[in-house]
Parts: structure tokens; C-alpha cells; sequence
């Protein structure tokens, strides 16, 4: 199973993302939740997931300064993460990425859609991996 980690300060949002897909049928195990970037951190340190799913606007540490803190760390080699905002400038999208997203996501998003871009984020860092050892 892969294990996902959610993160979220909106709640429902939280419980949305939980409840859209049917995430062990699927293959996905979701190991936790945070509202914030601080409790990510936490989580990230804590249940190892194998992806994060992430807002960028949060209290105590936003999105941004979740990236910049699994590069020093470098999680971010071994654990993708998938950035979802209502953002869709351009240069705030290039930003996620420049500080290590591996995809963004912009809301509203359709459920098929966030599974496939885990599946295929999941599936690249899984050939990356191979081909590096």
C-alpha cells in the first residue's frame, strides 16, 4: 500500500480529500492528516509516508516553507509532494515547483484526476529509485 499523507488547514476540505476516493481500494492507505505546515512536518517525520498532499496557504508554515524544509532535510529525494491551491499564477505554480513540488494541482479538482496524478507521481519516484540504485 502506498501511504499518503493530507494536508490541509480547511477541515471539510480534509475530510473531502479522505472521503473522494476510496483510497484502499486503490492501492492508498492515508497515514494522516495535518492543518497545518508545522504538524505536516510532524506527520512527515513521524509516518514516513511514501507522498504528501498538500494546500499551500496555511497557518504556521505555508506550503513553501514546508518544501524548503524537506530540501534541507532531503526528504523531498525520497518523498514526492503534490501542491494543491486555488492559486493559478503562473509565477506562484513556478514557485511550488522551484522549491520542489512534483506536480500542482489547482482546485476545484475532480477526485479521477488527483488519483491519477499520485499514481503517476508515485510510479516515477518508484523508476527513479530503481534506476538510481
Amino acid at each position: 500500500m502506498t501511504r499518503v499523507l493530507l494536508v490541509d488547514d480547511e477541515p471539510l476540505v480534509l475530510i473531502g480529500m479522505q472521503g473522494m476516493l476510496n483510497w484502499a481500494a486503490l492501492g492508498y492507505e492515508v497515514v494522516g492528516t495535518a492543518r497545518n505546515g508545522a504538524e505536516a512536518l510532524r506527520a512527515v517525520q513521524e509516518k514516513q509516508p511514501d507522498i504528501v498532499v498538500s494546500d499551500i496557504r496555511m497557518p504556521v508554515m505555508d506550503g513553501f516553507e514546508v518544501l524548503s524544509v524537506m530540501n534541507r532535510r532531503q526528504w523531498i529525494e525520497d518523498i514526492p509532494v503534490i501542491m494543491i491551491s486555488s492559486e493559478d499564477s503562473s509565477q506562484f505554480i513556478q514557485k511550488a515547483y522551484e522549491y520542489g513540488a512534483s506536480d500542482y494541482i489547482a482546485r476545484p479538482f475532480d477526485a479521477r484526476v488527483v488519483y491519477q496524478r499520485v499514481f503517476n507521481t508515485i510510479k516515477l519516484y518508484a523508476k527513479q529509485r530503481r534506476l538510481l540504485n
